[in-house]
């Protein structure tokens, strides 16, 4: 989500297990067990990425120039915002199922897979930005997301002292977004999607910090493909400043409209360049032939500028891009009154774009303004819209996100959201109404392409979620439920009584001096998964964090959805857990001094030492949906293929109503592991990997995620080799965030956090076993990734897969024993 941040059991003596704890941490960092799992000698070292040779710009039609594989013509990727498969409260039916236009057209034509997982932690950016690159965020640079802060060099000697906070959402080359309202001048300037060929922590040699991530759309364009994206992740411009700048040039026209509006809010200038891109092969007339008039001008100019990209592996040279809707549009058909394709309408009489039902894109908090609607308010017939409208002209890969149905979109036409809340609990008839406005999109959607012959024969199709979400509120078996007790929202609407729906805000640092005299000074990534960065950054061992993490682990507040009083945290991770789930990337200056993943009813912030008579916890009805945090309904979603090269299973998992939800007196107390989910298990960085595969690319990196194998209706010999797809399996339970080796370890980091023993000796020797597992896991998983990596994209046999299998289970089992002995 963009607007806004967008217990454990009790564990056995620990005297007794003390011995058993001491194994462990010597057999983890041993060499001998890497030459047990036959990783002796592996280096974590970068490798080197193939040159591509550029070739000479001349003026070409994208649908002719575009050299995709497997009979692929077009690719239509589809990314929701917190748009769920599984039903939030068991009575009422899911998002998906509210739209079976959208969910039959995947379980009709293709495979629909219920087991897909996010990385940590569990937001928009941090998920797009794997889903479309691959790569967790230790690699691709965002793990903390939707913002996070950024040790700043002012403490003594250039040391980190304070913080700066910065957003996620920044261009693709963007350095860190410093969003503090007066930049500390020793702040952060890396790259904000700092990019590291290996996990950083156990690099072989140290990754220097200041190389951009490999950029999505380049596999596509060097293919000659132009590609469109509309309210994706930092592959349009994301914000005025510095976007504008930075892709005009700061005495651009541009620039100088922006410096002219006396808007503080820039909304002109939004709806104008932000949200809205197309990147185009070299010399497609797309970009090529775009002409318009600029601010400040009379006679029309090119507004296409080039497309840059100074670290991408083998250069990327001659290659343009449009920006905003401003520029994009006139190529889509604006200026057109009237036009029509197929009997769909695409501009009105004034010759503006309009959505699927005839509304014109207006930009956001705008009256009769064209342009982008907003990151957090464009509903699926505008997403929809502008992505048929790219296809009809010529654009043969558009990417769309749409946002959710659980805030109120304030949609036109829709009566049953006029004075609706910002948040809708699961069934109001705000929340159905929107539902059925999105299915009924998606009908026509389908419907518009199957008229341009664009379809499942030749058009790969790929609709996933960024995260799910947990439902803090009433619901079914908690202390407080919505009325009436059966409401399913489509035939009896639910409501929710004052009080009764909305997230917990809690101001942490209150709650730490208010009940435990606890004034440490910190800055913290405000979350349900909030990260702390204590003032100066002290180690993992000093007294000053040790305390701190105790102090955190033991606040407690009220809960009225669990009816008492209650722990606030779940799990802690310090660096090296952090590391172990990928949430520690090149930059030191981004590593929290620890992660607290809290019941995920509770939002934290650092809202100072003193709290409100009201309290340091209260209801706050604006916000209902969290996520970020450590729980199954948060961290399960799904991943659906429709096209050529995709096998038609239909559904692969389980139903929509037998999936972890937010009811009950457990309510956001599963994790993954223990969820039950069926189905072949995947997480988000298997998305890009199979995209590649289905269309004959091929990424300038090494995934983190696997071609998901499951669903290929023709895999090459090497992928369907004896052994390979249980080693795939393997893989994805000890290398992703939420899989066993991630929970145990995290299991472990939490009880070594929360203990208290001379000298500290569990939490110090915890922590040298989980440092050595992690160098362990990370050895055996780059090994395992390169060889499927080469299989998918070399057809190269597998070397001993069963063997690599065993070795996987086996760093899987010596992580469970490590938890199993705290």
């Amino acid at each position: 989500m963009r607007r806004r941040r967008g217990a454990r059991p009790p564990r056995a003596g620990l005297a007794s297990n003390r011995a058993s704890l001491i194994r462990v941490t010597a057999a983890a960092g041993s060499a001998a067990l890497l030459g047990t799992l036959g990783l002796a000698g592996t280096s974590m070292a970068a490798t080197g990425a193939a040159a591509h040779v550029a070739r000479a710009a001349t003026p070409v039609d994208a649908a002719a120039s575009c050299h995709l594989g497997n009979g692929v013509k077009h690719v239509v990727e589809l990314t929701f915002d917190n748009v769920h498969y599984f039903r939030d409260n068991p009575n009422v039916p899911s998002d998906l199922e509210q739209m079976p236009n959208l969910l039959n057209f995947f379980e009709d034509h293709g495979t629909f897979l219920s087991n897909n997982h996010t990385p940590l932690i569990a937001h928009t950016a941090d998920d797009l930005l794997t889903t479309f690159t691959g790569l967790y965020g230790d690699r691709q640079g965002m793990p903390v997301s939707n913002s996070y802060q950024a040790y700043n060099m002012d403490g003594a000697n250039g040391s980190f002292d304070t913080t700066d906070p910065a957003s996620s959402f920044a261009y693709w080359t963007d350095p860190v977004d410093d969003t503090a309202k007066t930049p500390n001048a020793a702040h952060d300037t890396n790259p904000n999607l700092v990019y590291s060929p290996v996990p950083p922590a156990t690099a072989a040699h140290t990754v220097t910090p200041d190389t951009n991530t490999p950029a999505p759309w380049v596999p596509f364009t060097r293919a000659g493909c132009d590609v469109a994206d509309f309210s994706t992740v930092n592959s349009e411009l994301e914000n005025t400043t510095p976007d504008i700048a930075q892709a005009f040039g700061a005495s651009s026209p541009e620039s100088q409209q922006l410096a002219a509006d006396k808007d503080s809010f820039k909304d002109a200038e939004t709806a104008d360049y932000v949200g809205v891109a197309v990147h185009c092969a070299q010399g497609n007339a797309f970009c090529s032939s775009a002409t318009g008039v600029k601010y400040g001008q009379t006679t029309p100019s090119p507004t296409a500028v080039a497309d840059v990209l100074p670290d991408e592996p083998g250069g990327y040279t001659g290659f343009q891009a449009l920006f905003g809707h401003r520029y994009v549009a006139p190529q889509l058909g604006a200026g057109t009154p009237n036009l029509t394709r197929n009997g769909y309408q695409v501009t009105n009489a004034a010759g503006n774009l309009v959505d699927e039902n005839g509304n014109q894109i207006n930009g956001a908090f705008l009256t009769d303004h064209p342009g982008f609607p907003g990151f957090g308010e464009i509903n699926a017939s505008q997403t929809l819209a502008y992505m048929a409208d790219a296809l009809e002209a010529k654009v043969p890969v558009v990417n769309g996100y749409i946002s959710d149905i659980h805030g109120n979109e304030d949609i036109p036409g829709l009566s049953a959201c006029t004075g609706a809340p910002e948040a809708l609990g699961s069934g109001t008839a705000c929340y159905t109404a929107q539902a059925a406005y999105y299915n009924a999109a998606f009908g026509t959607f389908f419907k518009r392409l199957a008229a341009d012959g664009i379809n499942t024969s030749n058009t790969l199709f790929v609709l996933s979620s960024d995260e799910g979400d947990h439902e803090a509120g009433a619901n079914v078996g908690r202390a407080i439920q919505p009325t009436p007790a059966s409401c399913d929202g489509v035939t009896v609407a639910c409501t929710y009584p004052a009080g009764s729906f909305g997230e917990l805000d809690g101001n942490i640092a209150g709650l730490l001096a208010t009940e435990k005299n606890d004034t440490t000074p910190f800055s913290l990534e405000a979350d349900t998964a909030p990260e702390f960065y204590v003032t100066g950054d002290p180690g993992p061992n000093t007294p000053q964090v040790r305390t701190l993490e105790h102090d955190v682990s033991g606040l407690t507040a009220d809960n009225p959805y669990a009816g008492g009083t209650q722990k606030i945290a779940n799990y802690i991770a310090d660096p090296t857990e952090e590391a172990i789930l990928h949430m520690v990337n090149a930059d030191p200056a981004r590593t929290p001094t620890f992660a607290l993943f809290a019941k995920p009813d509770y939002f934290l912030y650092n809202g100072g030492p003193t709290c409100p008579a009201a309290g340091c916890v209260t209801v706050n009805d604006g916000f209902a949906w969290d996520h970020g945090d450590y729980a199954a309904e948060i961290n399960t979603n799904y991943a659906a293929f429709a096209g050529p090269g995709v096998k038609h299973l239909g559904l692969d998992g389980q139903a929509p109503n037998t999936g972890r939800n937010s009811a009950g007196a457990n309510s956001g107390q599963t994790v993954v592991v223990n969820s039950g989910t069926t189905g072949t298990w995947m997480d988000e960085t298997d998305i890009r990997p199979t995209l590649m595969y289905l269309t004959g690319l091929k990424d300038d990196y090494e995934h983190d995620g696997r071609v998901v194998t499951q669903i290929l209706a023709d895999p090459n010999r090497a992928l369907g080799g004896p052994g390979v797809a249980a080693l795939g399996a393997c893989y994805k339970q000890l290398n992703s965030s939420v899989g066993q080796f991630g929970n145990a370890t995290l299991q472990a980091a939490t009880a070594a956090a929360e203990s208290s023993t001379p000298g500290d000796g569990e939490f110090k020797a915890t922590n040298a076993a989980l440092s050595g597992l992690e160098r362990v896991r990370d050895a055996l998983a780059d090994k395992i990734k390169g060889e499927l990596e080469a299989a998918a994209f070399g057809d190269q046999p597998v070397f001993d897969a069963y063997g690599q299998t065993f070795a996987c289970q086996a760093v899987i089992s010596a992580a469970k024993g490590l938890a199993q002995h705290l």
